[in-house]
């Protein structure tokens, strides 16, 4: 014990420097419930599942390691208070915590430290962190950063740390999780930011560490198959998320609590959590103000990149996230009630809205006809013309509550709309008049190919607009595999795969088979999302669809090439991706893949994300390419049949537009790519393009415009907004 006492005290005078500041009052000194606070000193039942449960999520793979070689770990940290030391976190115990140095006239001041050192190199994939169960008045770790390191310079400054996790972590006494792909580690280091109720004292009542087999650690390319980087903690479930395309920030939200929704729940407000990629910062908030429960919502951007979130828990109302603004509103309701509703864009401005039939008890089934909203008049039309009949899936066992759920929407030319499923029959919708929907074909193919069905929580995706093409893939005939009762129905999830093709609006699309005989794996709530150079990535779901577990997850992401009509498997993760889960581009090529759960039920809650990097980041030697840079462009913003001039600091051969996206329960409507022509502009690394003059085709709002080299890496993003055609106008 005081070898151990010896190196925490060590760490605290060399590895950062202590500071002190001096309290003004008694106030600010730490304090615990006394009821809870007894409960530690006798030895209480915590850990027994009384007064600490389980909520996030633990690893997939691998263990905790067991307290006999706890035992034998080294444990430093910048500061420790008398008789609650450092090694304190390792010893097993829940009636002991390390707690950094506080007294009455003075604190060690934030940022902390923690290193622990397992004696022995592990692979390892996991830090977790228990905190006391009065956390949230204080003390708890929020805003944190967890790195690993072989290295065995004792120098502690100078060893090589590599970042693996960072966040912040909800302010409550359940067990933290900074997962991350499985790596060798000797040190293990937790650097804490903040704490709850911003204290500047930390208090922790044990650090855990999980490792891992070898063969549970996949060996693959870079440069073929990408690969898994960062974890992003956040303190919620981002079941709902967007990408502010003003600040390039993700913008999550859960629904009133952090950890679950409730059915009925009068509590209609909304907890959202926003990650700014450049600071790596996370900031919170509660939505009051709005009297909206987010929860399992319509999302669509409009031409200004406001998000109208539409429905949900709370059914009838709409709120807008306006990222000028950083601020949220409320706007007029919708005329129907809904939850898990279609929606989207139309190119003349208005957002359109279909289907629904989930909702808060109290709500009944039923026709969830089409309604539009003016984003200038603020105001909703409903369509008489325009019923969830007309759309909705048939073989759902759960019959109208599902089969008019997640409904895949694309707009397109002449102000149309294009319904390509989840329903096997597809339909044009137009919006004029009382509106109207007429048949667009069956999407499959029928006699050398079986899947005319319904792909309910399948996915869609426009990865070429100019030419219409979509991408449909995985899905089951029924949202839910099993019934209330236990019972399995006939509900398994599909490889199968479609290259969907436009034509004139009232025409039968074309279909055909994508890939050789479609993915590699089957999905059900799983994600699509279109990469720079026309690919779309395939990550996340299970095989069959079952709400709330993670039976069966798909780890292995694949990404689709229209050039070689191929699915090619990626990189494995070991994190299931599920119900409730979400997958965005970000501004810099890269993939945001996190979320899943929010619910009572234990073990499935996933409040992180995770970045993957696809191959075209990687040169050949498996390093990270250099990449192109977008130096100037003449225009922010432009018209549907406008051009603007690309300035770059490197010759590039390719360009696209990809619409910044929105995404929940597996459906993002938003998302679109436009490949743009690059033709010379008289100028070394200068480069002239044209919009497509259809709006339908440019739909209006924010775009991340991307170069791409010789090679095929792609460019950082930079903003474009394409305006409503006047010929769309209002």
């Amino acid at each position: 014990m005081l070898s151990r006492l010896a190196l925490c005290l060590f760490l605290t005078s060399t590895f950062l420097g202590a500071e002190s500041i001096r309290f003004n009052s008694p106030s600010q000194l730490p304090f615990l419930n006394k009821d809870v606070h007894r409960k530690i000193l006798e030895g209480s039942e915590m850990g027994g599942g009384e007064l600490r449960t389980m909520g996030p999520a633990p690893p997939l793979k691998g263990q905790p390691i067991p307290q006999d070689e706890r035992d034998t770990w080294r444990v430093y940290s910048t500061s420790n208070m008398t008789k609650h030391d450092c090694y304190k976190v390792t010893d097993g115990r829940d009636n002991s915590f390390w707690h950094t140095r506080v007294n009455s006239s003075h604190v060690d001041v934030l940022p902390h430290s923690i290193v622990v050192d397992l004696r022995e190199v592990k692979m390892v994939n996991a830090l977790s962190m228990r905190p006391l169960p009065d956390a949230d008045i204080g003390g708890a770790v929020a805003g944190h950063k967890v790195s690993i390191s072989t290295d065995k310079n004792r120098d502690w400054n100078k060893k090589k740390w590599k970042l693996v996790a960072f966040g912040t972590w909800f302010g409550d006494e359940k067990d933290k999780f900074a997962g991350f792909e499985p790596q060798e580690a000797q040190f293990l280091r937790l650097d804490i930011i903040s704490a709850t109720n911003d204290t500047e004292y930390v208090r922790i009542v044990g650090i855990d560490v999980w490792a891992t087999d070898l063969e549970d650690v996949t060996t693959t390319s870079s440069r073929d198959q990408g690969e898994w980087g960062l974890t992003v903690n956040f303190p919620l479930v981002p079941v709902g998320v967007f990408i502010d395309p003003i600040g390039g920030k993700v913008v999550s939200f859960s629904s009133y609590a952090h950890d679950s929704f409730g059915q009925g729940v009068t509590d209609h407000t909304t907890l959202t959590a926003t990650w700014d990629p450049t600071t790596e910062e996370i900031s919170e908030r509660h939505v009051r103000k709005t009297h909206h429960d987010m929860f399992c919502p319509g999302m669509a951007f409009d031409v200004n990149g406001r998000m109208i979130i539409s429905g949900g828990e709370t059914a009838d109302h709409v709120s807008i996230y306006d990222a000028s603004k950083d601020d949220w509103s409320s706007v007029a309701p919708m005329k129907i009630p809904r939850g898990y509703q279609g929606s989207v864009l139309n190119a003349n401005g208005d957002i359109f809205i279909v289907g629904g039939s989930w909702g808060p008890v109290g709500i009944d089934f039923g026709d969830r006809n089409g309604e539009i909203y003016n984003t200038e008049k603020n105001e909703w039309t409903k369509f008489d013309g325009i019923k969830s009949e007309h759309i909705q899936t048939s073989e759902d066992w759960e019959g109208e509550y599902r089969a008019d759920n997640h409904i895949w929407l694309m707009t397109w030319r002449n102000n149309s709309l294009f319904h390509p499923g989840p329903a096997k029959n597809m339909h044009w919708i137009d919006t004029s008049g009382i509106g109207s929907v007429t048949p667009a074909g069956l999407r499959g193919i029928g006699d050398n190919y079986t899947d005319i069905h319904d792909r309910m929580c399948g996915v869609a995706a426009m990865y070429d607009a100019v030419e219409g093409k979509i991408l449909s893939a995985g899905g089951a005939p029924s949202y839910n595999a099993k019934d209330g009762d236990g019972n399995v129905k006939d509900a398994n999830a599909t490889t199968n795969a479609f290259v969907i093709t436009l034509d004139q609006p009232g025409k039968n699309a074309s279909v055909e088979i994508a890939g050789d005989g479609g993915m590699h794996f089957p999905r059900s709530f799983g994600h699509a999302v279109i990469l720079p150079n026309g690919e779309t990535l395939i990550v996340g779901g299970q095989e069959q669809p079952r709400v709330f577990t993670e039976a069966a997850p798909q780890l292995t992401p694949e990404i689709y090439s229209p050039t070689t009509n191929k699915f090619t498997k990626m990189t494995p993760n070991t994190v299931p991706r599920g119900y409730h889960s979400f997958a965005l581009l970000l501004r810099d090529a890269t993939v945001l893949v996190g979320g899943g759960g929010l619910t009572i039920q234990l073990d499935v809650n996933h409040f992180d994300a995770q970045i993957f990097i696809p191959p075209y980041l990687f040169a050949e030697n498996g390093e990270r390419a250099k990449r192109p840079v977008i130096t100037e462009t003449s225009e922010a913003s432009v018209y549907p049949g406008g051009n603007f001039t690309i300035s770059t600091d490197s010759a590039v051969v390719s360009a696209s537009l990809v619409r910044y996206g929105g995404a929940t329960h597996s459906l993002n409507n938003d998302q679109r790519r436009m490949p743009l022509t690059l033709h010379e502009a008289g100028m070394e690394n200068k480069y002239f393009v044209q919009i497509p003059a259809d709006g339908g085709v440019a739909l209006p709002g924010y775009y991340m415009l991307f170069v791409m080299d010789a090679a095929g890496v792609p460019s950082e993003a930079k903003n474009v907004q394409i305006l409503i055609s006047p010929e769309y106008q209002h």
